[in-house]
């Protein structure tokens, strides 16, 4: 299997390398006032706390200057316009997106990467996406996308890799108000109090939007509210010892609309194209993590974290209310870490549960509980010798399911493991290749299936198994005093890859498994200094995913060689940024997301697609003063639309689309420092 990974890799390699040693790239070279980070920046969150360009994997790295300089409204907007993820509304919500990389598509891609925060994972237990929109984007240090890497420490799901995202020690001390169209209000306070042996910092933000199509029967218009609050102590116990505990709310009460025909959308997107009242959903969560980090000698470190998750929802549709669901979720890790001179060695237990109670139809009790329960330990190694970076580690991981209504129970025993060489070749140039092994265990959504008589309930589904990838990748990273690149080519096999498997038009569907499917790669990161007062930056990746074989007989016809549907082969972010005088900046962006195949169009059958992603935004930023910033910020400029289709089984006459961008957004902000 190697070897043929190889062998699609070479097919790819020659003209990547070119188009990437074209653009050649630095962090710390500064323009004026404005930091451009082009030198190798540590990446913590394999907790190696290796240079970039000393990793093993592929990565990305954002800093806090590029997320200010971005003039995004929250870290969906951040992801979505600046980086290689794609990011869409699911069914029209901007308030719960759909995230996917490296090719596994919209419906599904979220299940596939492990998002983190301060190492605490975001990943559901249900099919729910992870809920980023609640993270203050102000108060992030960094973000670090890996790819290709990760299953040995963060396992189920680490199928494309990791996102992770890294909190200020200490937040900034700032108001700040945003306005825009369509309704938009985005309020914020952080205060951060800093002494010798305390950190204690405390933020509260609102975001609103008054909606961007018309009203309902009901006179409700799209609109949303989200309201997020958190509290934040780091305590240093004692010279070796420090403790941080974190709280947080969350609140989030909005509407979206449901999905219109092609031809409505091309006329006028604003429309309500049922009739029917939008869907209104009412969320609150609360938050808390508890963390131990201790320094036992020089060499070994110890780190021991709980977290918990409650959550209540509910989504009332045209129909009636699809009930409360009330959702909790905990994790509870130890990690060591012994470093000595070139030798460093992870390893750790962790365990993850989680549990959703809803009612039974006619109940008037939270009388069915069903249940997902992660077990894992894992050990990894690095030794460098010389300028040669070695890595491997290895994972093991128990998952178990239970439905209590029917005593449905469920089990799996996988493994995870990594194999991974960076070696610096002089001053400028790094090559890296890693070979990974993941896996994703399915959802408790997933896991059970509705039987029909006699119990007319949920019974484990013992035909569906977990995916498992198995990735090479072959990567190079070149710096200068002006220029940054990052070349990464990359192969995926995989086994069981899950989808919703419909054998003719009347079927609502079953989850099942593509026996066999790959997906291939290139990925190029750049940026450059034009000169002291310009700098580019520009991403790019090409994915080709493919169905290899699967044995399910549908009225469709054969999926062999077929594309997985809701994957862009080519996605494109490029910015420019300008420093106009001493006090203000200019930062323009395009992204670019190629056409796709409709969702659920395993067969490629569908004469429609769901058509390319253009958006042009700018970003204005004038610093009056050492306490005060304006902001200008206008989002879609060309005012390009963009839906996502949803194709009709067997006929394009039922093709129906659901908006996710079509208008021009603008919005004025000031912040004020103290």
């Amino acid at each position: 299997m190697i070897n043929g990974a190889i062998m699609n890799i070479k097919q790819l390699s020659l003209a990547a390398a070119v188009s990437a040693l074209t653009f050649t790239t630095a962090s710390n070279a500064v323009l004026g006032p404005i930091p451009i980070y082009l030198n190798p920046v540590k990446v913590s969150a394999n907790y190696f706390n290796d240079l970039d360009t000393h990793a093993t994997f592929a990565s990305e790295i954002y800093s806090s200057q590029d997320i200010k300089e971005s003039g995004s409204n929250n870290l969906y907007d951040f992801l979505s316009n600046n980086t290689s993820i794609t990011i869409t509304p699911n069914a029209g919500n901007k308030f719960s997106q759909k995230i996917d990389m490296r090719g596994y598509g919209t419906t599904n891609g979220h299940q596939n990467i492990v998002i983190t925060v301060d190492g605490v994972r975001l990943n559901n237990h249900t099919s729910s996406s992870q809920s980023i929109g609640n993270i203050i984007l102000n108060n992030i240090d960094r973000i670090e996308i890996t790819k290709g890497s990760g299953s040995v420490v963060y396992g189920d799901g680490a199928m494309s890799g990791a996102i992770h995202i890294f909190m200020k020690d200490a937040y900034d001390s700032y108001v700040e108000l945003e306005t825009g169209n369509y309704g938009v209000i985005n309020k914020s306070i952080s205060t951060s109090s800093k002494s010798d042996v305390l950190i204690i910092n405390a933020a509260i933000e609102t975001q609103e939007r008054g909606g961007f199509s018309v009203a309902d029967s009901t006179s409700n218009k799209d609109w949303g509210k989200q309201t997020n609050k958190e509290i934040d102590l780091k305590i240093d116990a004692t010279n070796n010892t420090q403790i941080q505990l974190s709280l947080a709310n969350n609140d989030s009460d909005y509407r979206y609309p449901e999905y219109q025909t092609i031809s409505q959308f091309n006329s006028d997107p604003t429309q309500n194209g049922t009739g029917r009242n939008y869907a209104h959903s009412i969320i609150n969560s609360d938050d808390y993590s508890l963390g131990i980090n201790t320094k036992i000698n020089d060499t070994l470190t110890l780190d021991i974290k709980t977290t918990e998750e409650e959550k209540t929802s509910e989504t009332t549709f045209y129909w009636g209310s699809g009930g409360i669901k009330k959702d909790r979720k905990t994790s509870d890790s130890l990690t060591f870490n012994y470093t000595n001179n070139n030798t460093t060695i992870d390893g750790g237990y962790s365990k993850l549960y989680g549990e959703r109670k809803e009612k039974s139809y006619g109940s008037s009790t939270f009388d069915k509980l069903t249940t997902k329960d992660n077990k894992g330990y894992f050990v990894q190694a690095k030794h460098l010798i010389d300028n040669t970076n070695y890595v491997a580690g290895y994972r093991n991981e128990s998952v178990n399911y239970f439905y209590n209504k029917t005593s449905a129970t469920g089990n799996h025993d996988l493994t995870a493991y990594n194999f991974g060489i960076n070696k610096k070749l002089d001053d400028n140039l790094s090559i890296f290749s890693n070979y990974n092994k993941a896996f994703q265990a399915y959802d408790i959504n997933t896991a059970f299936k509705y039987t029909g008589a006699p119990t007319y309930d949920n019974t484990f589904d013992g035909f569906l198994k977990p995916m498992i990838s198995k990735t090479l990748n072959i990567g190079l990273n070149y710096t200068n005093q002006d220029s940054k690149t990052k070349l990464t080519l990359f192969r995926s096999n995989l086994n069981n890859e899950i989808y919703l498997h419909k054998q003719n038009a009347n079927d609502f569907g079953t989850n099942s498994n593509l026996d066999k499917s790959h997906k291939t790669g290139i990925e190029i990161d750049n940026k450059y200094i034009i000169n002291p007062k310009v700098t580019t930056g520009v991403n790019y990746s090409y994915v080709d995913a493919i169905i290899d074989s699967e044995d399910k007989v549908e009225d469709r016809g054969s999926f062999n060689g077929k594309t997985l549907p809701g994957v862009s082969k080519h996605t494109v972010a490029v910015n420019i940024k300008f420093k106009l005088f001493d006090k203000s900046t200019l930062v323009l962006k395009h992204k670019y997301r190629s056409e796709a195949y409709a969702e659920e169009d395993f067969s490629n059958t569908n004469t429609d697609k769901t058509k390319a992603f253009n958006s042009t935004d700018l970003n204005y930023a004038y610093n009056y003063s050492e306490d005060i910033d304006f902001s200008l910020d206008i989002e879609n400029f060309f005012k390009k639309k963009h839906a996502t289709l949803l194709g009709d089984y067997n006929s394009t006459g039922g093709n129906v689309v659901y908006p996710a961008s079509f208008t021009r957004n603008i919005k004025a902000g000031l912040t004020y420092r103290f």
